[in-house]
């Protein structure tokens, strides 16, 4: 398990807001993964995070669950590479604020168990 990105998954669902260092960081964690990312990629839009996981976990399983509140909608995403199994070698779970949160813990999660 690679504990930086585990590490910077729990930051990011901890986090109410993104700040400029913690984009920095998981832009870099992305780019490292994901050939042609684009560092400009806007972390609180929900398309654009699961474009990310359409990039590098394709075909995998989404799910998602949350309450449409503001400023807290205590969202969880899970991301699995079957939805018929339940004993995937690698599954990323990310919960947070907003979906968009929730999604990129979760993508950053399973990265870093592989």
């Amino acid at each position: 398990m690679d504990k930086t990105l585990a590490q910077l998954a729990h930051e990011i669902e901890a986090a109410l807001e993104l700040s400029d260092a913690l984009r920095e960081r998981a832009a870099g964690a992305l780019a490292s993964r994901i050939d042609g990312f684009d560092p400009r990629t806007d972390f609180d839009s929900t398309d654009q995070v699961l474009a990310i996981v359409q990039d590098c976990l394709p075909g995998w399983t989404i799910r998602m669950k949350g309450t449409a509140s503001h400023p807290n909608g205590h969202w969880h995403c899970s991301l699995r590479r079957s939805d018929i199994r339940d004993n995937d070698p690698y599954v990323g779970l990310g919960a947070g604020p907003t979906l968009p949160h929730a999604l990129l813990g979760a993508v950053i999660a399973a990265l870093a168990q592989q």
